[in-house]
Formats: C-alpha cells, structure tokens, sequence
C-alpha cells in the first residue's frame, strides 16, 4: 500500500472520515465520570435495606455507550447516557410500579441525588452538571434462566413490554466485527514500519470499525440536518437499519454508500409495492420501531436518507469538488480541524516538498531559513497557519 497518503485520495478521504467520527467521539474523561456515575448509584442501591437488599442487581450502559457509537451533542446539550438497573429476579414476582418505586426511594432518600432526580415515565434521569445525564431504567428477568432479555415498565406503570438491549449490542459488536480487516488498520499496520516526522497518530483514530464510524457520521449529519426540523429519526432507527444493511465493507466509506443504498432501494420497493416500510428490533421481531410513525415520519425519513446519500456520493471525488460537502455533512469546525490535523501528522512522511513545508508551517514549528526553504531548525520562525483549505 502506498504510505503516502497525499497520493491517494480514496485513503486520505477514509483516513479523514475516521478522524472526524473520532472528533465525535465522547472524550474519555467524560467517559470516566458517567462511568462513576452509575456505579456509584449501584452502590447506594446494594447498601439499601429493604427491597434490593437480597436482589442480584446490575446497573449497565445500553446504546451507543455499549456498542461505541457515541456522538457529542450539537449546540452544547447535554450527552443522554441510557441505563439499565437489571434485577435478575423473574418480572412476575414483582410489579413494575414496585421497582420503580423502589428505585425512587432509594434515590429520594440520599441528599445529593434528591437534589439532581427527575422523575420520568418509566425511568429515573440524574442530572449532572458536567454537561450529562444519565437515564436509568430499572428492569426484571423476563425468563428465570435468561441473563439477557428483560422486562421493563410500560410508561403507565401498569404492565411489562419487554427487550433485549444486551442481545442487540451483541448483534451488532457481531456485525462490525465480521469485517476481515478494515483499509485503516492494514494502513495503520504500515505505519509501524514508516517514519512519521511531524507527530504520533493517535491509535484511537484507527480503533473503531467501518460499522461503528459509519453509524456515528451518519447521527452527526442526523443532528444537523434536524436542527430545525421535525419528526427526527431516531438513534436506534439509524444503528438498526445499517448494522441490518452491511454487509462487511471494509471501509467507512463503502459502508455507507452500500448501506444507505440499500436502504434507499428497500424503501422506494416498499412504496411501489404500497406497504409500510418497517423496521423491526433485530434480537425481537415483536418489537417494531417504526410502529409509531405517521405519514410525516415516513416523508421526513425519506427526505433526510436522500438528501444524506446524494451529499455522500459528492465525497467521491476529490477535496478540490467535495470539501463543500463535508462541511454541509458534519460541520464546518470538525471538517477544519480534522483536515488540519491530517494534514499537520502526515506531511512528513510526503516526498514532496511542498506538502511536507504545508505540514510544518500547521505543527507551528516552520522556519525559513535564508534561501527561503521552510524546515523545522534553522532561520526565523514563521507565524502560526491559519489557512485550512478545502
């Protein structure tokens, strides 16, 4: 593989597509403190005397948490952490409304979390001033010998809908993983033998499969597009449809022109054939997501898959035609800065000069010595670069 990157868009394109998903990433301090977070409240609860004194309990992270498809907010909202209090006690010995309760009282009753509690409708929210909250909803077995599917409360209290957020994590970590190996990692294989000059490649950029990077630019580009829209698609809409849709592409790319096609084909047949387009848990066909919609979910649907894959195509050329896109994509500073960066670690590993002085003027450390050469040593030091192209 060429270890120039300047020489091949379709690597540099796919290098970038992974920076920016990691500039979306949850940063690993606020990681660490929603982690504490909910372990701590797993502790207040195993200290409780009364109902969850003799109860096996277990307070874990569903969603994006679980499966690595976390997105910072837009605007500065606060990050949604949803987790389960799963009581591995069979549902029938219980009443939904007695477990909620009893998580209540619990929280109630300590000063610090009475003070942070919201009370939601089938779930308690904490909210913390670090800039996120944590859902907790609390749930039983559903079958005596079943570690995984639960039973959680109705949002009226009065009975059980059930589900099995530990099997979909599985399926889709199963997903993602079936990938022999991604463009990234052989790339980054060849890295270790390479001499980077400007900078180390921070191996988290290369840690997250096509899957999971392709899930998470495509709820940054959901986040944007709805800013000022209704009927938007949710979270666990998007994971379900691709994670069903790929087909182990082993770029981030590919993954999502193939996935978003499909998609794309599968609805307008279900048009044609005038029938609803549905999308169904995958771990339990009882439950539909889509159940809900009306006429202008469809439409609004429709609407933002069409108007994210014609955009999606524009990045097949090169940076010169499509920088535009990726700002209308993702977002004009997380372009900038992703571009930025790339360019900054990989100029020293060009053989051409121009790109390998561009990269040195970005890391801050340009010199022009009296011939007017740029390098890292000798003569005055230049200011800082500004200009991010694209």
């Amino acid at each position: 593989m060429d270890r120039n990157i300047f020489t091949n868009y379709k690597l540099q394109r796919e290098e970038l597509l992974a920076r920016i998903a990691q500039e979306l990433e949850l940063d690993q301090s606020r990681k660490n403190k929603m982690e504490s977070a909910y372990k701590a409240v797993y502790e207040l609860l195993k200290k409780e005397s009364n109902f969850f004194k003799d109860l096996e309990i277990l307070i874990y992270p569903q969603g994006s948490a679980k499966i690595g498809t976390t997105v910072k907010p837009i605007n500065g909202e606060d990050f949604d952490l949803d987790t389960v209090l799963h009581i591995y006690d069979p549902y029938y010995n219980h009443s939904p409304k007695a477990i909620y309760d009893a998580l209540i009282k619990v929280l109630e009753n300590d000063s610090y979390y009475k003070t942070i509690m919201e009370k939601k409708k089938r779930c308690v929210r904490l909210n913390y001033k670090s800039d996120f909250h944590i859902d907790i909803l609390p749930a039983c077995m559903k079958n005596i010998n079943d570690y995984e599917k639960i039973a959680i409360p109705e949002k009226a209290l009065n009975n059980w809908s059930f589900g099995n957020p530990k099997g979909f994590a599985n399926r889709f970590l199963n997903n993602a993983n079936s990938v022999s190996k991604s463009v990234l990692k052989l790339f980054s294989d060849t890295l270790t033998k390479a001499s980077i000059e400007s900078e180390p490649i921070p191996n988290a950029i290369y840690e997250k499969t096509p899957l999971q990077r392709a899930v998470q630019l495509v709820k940054r580009y959901r986040d944007i597009y709805y800013q000022n829209k209704d009927f938007r698609v949710s979270s666990i809409v998007i994971t379900t449809i691709i994670s069903e849709s790929y087909n182990s592409e082993d770029s981030i790319y590919s993954t999502i022109s193939n996935t978003i096609g499909k998609i794309k084909n599968d609805y307008t047949i279900s048009v044609a054939s005038k029938t609803k387009f549905k999308i169904f848990n995958p771990v339990d066909d009882s439950e539909e997501f889509t159940d809900s919609w009306t006429d202008k979910h469809y439409e609004s649907f429709n609407s933002f898959i069409n108007h994210f894959y014609k955009n999606w195509l524009l990045l097949e050329e090169s940076f010169e035609v499509s920088g535009e896109r990726y700002i209308e994509l993702f977002g004009e500073s997380i372009y900038k800065k992703s571009l930025q960066s790339q360019l900054k670690t990989f100029s020293g590993n060009s053989t051409n000069d121009l790109i390998k002085s561009s990269g040195i003027i970005i890391s801050g450390n340009g010199r022009t010595d009296k011939s007017g050469k740029i390098n890292k040593t000798k003569g005055v030091k230049n200011e800082n670069y500004h200009s991010y192209g694209g």
